[in-house]
């Protein structure tokens, strides 16, 4: 690196340690500070430490690298949890924010009763904070040493160690408080520097300015410009399929989960939450993904004759190849700052199971300050292991949908639990064991080559563990009645409660339809910005104002 881009990095992480120091009284106070900031957080806040956290350094890589190989529509995959984060707005935030939970498993307690749920509040404490947490972490940690290492080769290691300390020293000193801020100051950092990127590539020898962009970006293959895949080309066409279908209500997150729950239960109002996650979604889905397609688009042109064997090492090959000193600097604070985040909010989210859900409830540990110190204590031995970990990993996409089949016969059930009484703990523990039941056999037979595990193959783990699942549910005892009442008057859920009043209580189809039609926006929103990006600007424009027009009715009537 040139001194120049040493000292930008240098006085960002000083800037990013002594924010911390800053923040950092307030938050060892007690659990509830050190993990929900005292539920005091605004909407603006919130949502962008959300959008922060999914901003991670292996985004990029991925999303780059399939506009390169499968092309834009395989984006699919991520984007189809628009349905999920738009249920979130209409439903689940005010769900979670009724129920008042530290950490998303908690809601066991409230939910279910007798030693099932004692069963499955101990299993998912370790599976989220230990197993899938660590996975994710690893993954950024691959991302971080795959983009450095073409960056700034041999020096690669320093900097992830720098970096992770830094990310360690604010997570553990600061808490959520110190994690949120940071992630403010880090997604503006981060979406800064993707639009750099994108200037210089653009304005690079090889592509020759915007105006030569638009003109070559008409004659890329459309099969790697679509928004969706050719009908005809049916093995894309049903994976395209299966992603708005099935994926998105099948994974872990389906009702929100993991650290977006975190974050709706900081808020300070129901209204916050709401709000939180609208800015969240048109920042996650629209805004920050328009540098990326000017980046993926340009790449097929710069690398059309080239042969790439790893296609996630495309995008820090462009910042190598483009950046000047100075800039380069910058774009590396954004890269450092998308790791930052994220590994940040997972080591703190994966803390809170173990000191919320097992320290105090397990192991009866009463003293705040010693539960604050055991969560500052994992947090150090979990990134200590995901180092060793993300050493491991080399294909991160091949990770993520590897991480969606071992969970993704509990989606339902996490999204029943809410809206039908008969749902209880079995449900969740039969259908998850099966899911990874399932997904280790397909794992094995591809390893000694028996069977090839691909995708469409995967997708038959999610209706049997369903089926199990279901089966589980109405062969065990219901969860005790009073138990159900409680959480019944406190949550005020739709769905069917009968039980608990004399007449059947139904669905909202108005929130359920909302919801589609607010997705159905944002979608419109994305097609728009790709068409920004190759030049067809006046369907853009239409396409844009359509998309807006729905979110912001929706908006207003809802918020």
């Amino acid at each position: 690196m040139h001194p120049y881009d040493i000292l930008i990095i240098s006085i960002y992480l000083i800037f990013t340690i002594s924010l911390s120091i800053y923040v950092s009284k307030e938050s060892s106070s007690s659990i509830d500070s050190y993990f929900l900031s005292r539920r005091s957080s605004s909407w603006w806040l919130l949502g962008t430490s959300m959008v922060a956290t999914t901003l991670s350094i292996d985004t990029p890589l991925v999303i780059i690298g399939w506009i390169y190989t499968a092309g834009t529509w395989k984006n699919w995959f991520w984007w189809s949890f628009l349905f999920t984060h738009c249920l979130i707005i209409f439903y689940f935030s005010k769900y979670w924010k009724r129920i008042g939970v530290l950490t998303d498993n908690e809601l066991i307690d409230y939910r279910y009763s007798g030693n099932a749920s004692r069963i499955l509040k101990l299993f998912k404490a370790f599976y989220f904070s230990v197993f899938f947490n660590l996975i994710i972490s690893a993954w950024i940690i691959s991302a971080f040493i795959k983009i450095f290492t073409v960056i700034i080769g041999d020096n690669t290691f320093i900097l992830l160690l720098i970096s992770t300390l830094t990310a360690m020293f604010y997570t553990t000193l600061g808490g959520i408080r110190g994690v949120m801020i940071n992630d403010f100051i880090q997604y503006f950092i981060a979406f800064a520097g993707s639009i750099i990127l994108a200037f210089f590539i653009i304005n690079s020898d090889q592509i020759g300015g915007f105006g030569n962009y638009f003109e070559i970006v008409k004659s890329l293959p459309s099969d790697k410009t679509s928004f969706i895949p050719n009908i005809f080309n049916y093995d894309d066409f049903l994976t395209f399929i299966a992603y708005i279908t099935v994926v998105w209500w099948t994974s872990h997150n389906a009702d929100g989960g993991g650290y977006i729950i975190q974050r709706l239960c900081s808020a300070k109002t129901e209204r916050d939450g709401a709000l939180g996650t609208v800015w969240f979604i048109l920042n996650h889905y629209v805004l920050r993904l328009m540098p990326w397609l000017f980046i993926g688009f340009a790449s097929l042109v710069i690398f059309q004759t080239s042969t790439i064997s790893d296609s996630e090492k495309i995008f820090p090959i462009m910042i190598k190849n483009y950046l000047t000193p100075g800039f380069k600097g910058l774009i590396l604070i954004a890269l450092i700052s998308a790791y930052m985040s994220t590994i940040s909010t997972q080591v703190n989210w994966g803390s809170s199971y173990i000191v919320n859900d097992i320290c105090k409830y397990f192991l009866k540990v009463k003293s705040e300050k010693k539960l604050v110190t055991i969560g500052r204590i994992f947090s150090v031995v979990f990134l200590t292991i995901a180092l060793i970990i993300g050493l491991s990993i080399d294909n991160i996409g091949r990770v993520w949908i590897f991480l969606w089949s071992v969970s993704s016969g509990l989606g339902f059930f996490l999204l029943a639990r809410w809206f039908y009484w008969r749902i209880n703990a079995w449900s969740e523990i039969v259908s998850i064991l099966t899911s990874i039941f399932i997904t280790l056999i397909f794992f094995f037979l591809d390893y000694v080559g028996v069977l090839e595990a691909t995708f469409f193959k995967k997708l038959l783990i999610i209706p049997i563990s369903i089926l199990m699942g279901l089966l589980a549910t109405f062969y065990t005892k219901p969860t005790d009645l009073d138990q159900l009442k409680d959480f019944y008057f406190k949550v005020k859920p739709d769905g069917n409660w009968s039980i608990f009043e004399k007449k059947e209580t139904s669905l909202s189809f108005k929130n359920i339809g909302n919801s589609f039609l607010f997705s159905f926006g944002i979608i419109l929103m994305i097609y728009s910005i790709i068409n920004i990006s190759l030049g067809m600007f006046y369907i853009a424009t239409i396409y844009g104002l359509i998309g807006i027009g729905i979110v912001l009715y929706l908006i207003k009537i809802k918020l």
